[in-house]
């Protein structure tokens, strides 16, 4: 790739909050901060939304995947209910986005179905509904014939589901650019082509060293998504996350059948089908991660797996052709966000998700914004400080 003539320029600069990460998070807190006069520079490394945003399949998630209660700890576990309403206030930020930012981001909010085959499932789907709607979430117990009036693509094997009506999906490579957009027309600058490669902590804020230069800075945003930890690093944090390398699919286009967003209970499924008619096909399987590089790279059992499933579950799929496949990377933290600045650096914001990073974006770059701008919180962030791990155990956190 040729660099362009600016970002070979030296960089000599300063600001009064630096947010380090292009993603959904970092584009959505400079949106947020300079619609309220803040100065702001962001820096990406490569260009905007082409890690873990911009491969992000557009889920907008509410109820708890049930994959969650076979492979999370009590306490990942019991940090993944706690945070439910949270998706909640996801969803309406993405809402209210839908409605200022300059480009139809696709938004559609049919609700979600969490399928089942059998009578046990049908019970653990009552037992989690219970849990989720104690934390204030609104879900619904559906039968066969329920199920098959909503979704009469599903198979014959489907007997109920559970039933969330304020899930959809969005379009990632739409979304961001527009927040991009959004702040940049508010005063933001975007530096592409940045890479952090130091942090100095000096009299009055921080000192940036990077590929091109220093950026000096009063405030400093970490919202590095799975790179976060590095950056955490540089100024002696200990970030208490993971990533987990997954693949989606997308078939050929075809008409529009499938109006809601379709997850399985047990099995690893998560099934849309976007603006343009294409189906959009996941759930988590894995791929290849490279640590050395961060590369990506599908792997063929998964793809087979994947598709077994998405047609077991909607038959229609057999008979379709595949379009392309990709890999990505989730962030994985205890269930819960971490928010919010850091006692022991002072001006340091963490502006980190758990899972579902796209749905809970925008609403926890609200949040970190409202927090460095002084003004009342709109949700409790307290929940969401690192302060939380100070003494933790290794085994709570996964």
């Amino acid at each position: 790739m040729t660099i362009p003539a600016h970002a070979r320029r030296p960089l000599d600069a300063s600001t009064d909050v630096l947010i380090v990460g292009g993603g959904v998070v970092g584009c959505a807190t400079a949106y947020y901060l300079a619609r309220d006069g803040v100065e702001v520079m962001l820096i990406e490394r490569s260009d905007l939304n082409t890690q873990a945003s911009g491969r992000n399949a557009g889920s907008l998630h509410v109820q708890l995947q049930g994959a969650f209660y076979r492979s999370d700890s009590e306490a990942v576990l019991a940090g993944r209910l706690d945070t439910l309403p949270l998706f909640m206030e996801g969803v309406r930020t993405w809402k209210e986005l839908a409605g200022e930012l300059d480009d139809d981001i696709e938004l559609v909010a049919n609700g979600g179905l969490m399928v089942a085959e059998t009578e046990d499932q049908m019970r653990f789907l009552t037992m989690k509904a219970g849990q989720e709607k104690s934390r204030g979430i609104e879900v619904a117990i559906i039968g066969a014939a329920e199920v098959r009036r909503m979704a009469p693509y599903l198979s014959d094997r489907i007997i109920g589901a559970e039933y969330c009506p304020n899930e959809g999906k969005l379009n990632p490579t739409r979304a961001v650019p527009a927040l991009a957009r959004g702040a940049e027309a508010a005063g933001a600058r975007i530096l592409r082509e940045v890479e952090l490669l130091g942090i100095e902590v000096v009299d009055g804020g921080f000192r940036a060293r990077t590929n091109r230069g220093t950026i000096r800075c009063k405030r400093l945003v970490n919202a590095a998504g799975p790179f976060a930890a590095s950056i955490g690093a540089m100024v002696g944090i200990d970030l208490p996350i993971s990533q987990r390398c997954v693949q989606g699919t997308i078939t050929e286009p075809v008409e529009p059948f499938v109006s809601h967003l379709v997850y399985h209970v047990d099995r690893i499924l998560t099934f849309k089908q976007v603006t343009n008619g294409n189906l959009l096909i996941g759930g988590g399987w894995p791929a290849h991660l490279d640590p050395a590089t961060w590369s990506m790279t599908a792997l063929r059992d998964s793809i087979q797996s994947n598709m077994w499933v998405a047609q077991f579950i909607v038959p229609r799929v057999a008979h379709l052709r595949l379009m392309r496949v990709w890999a990505g990377v989730n962030l994985r933290t205890d269930g819960r966000p971490i928010l919010g600045e850091v006692r022991k650096v002072p001006g340091y914001h963490l502006a980190i998700t758990a899972d579902a990073g796209m749905s809970l974006g925008p609403a926890c770059a609200r949040l970190v914004a409202e927090n460095l701008c002084g003004r009342k919180m709109s949700y409790d962030i307290t929940p969401f400080s690192i302060d939380r791990f100070d003494g933790a155990r290794p085994s709570q956190l996964n």
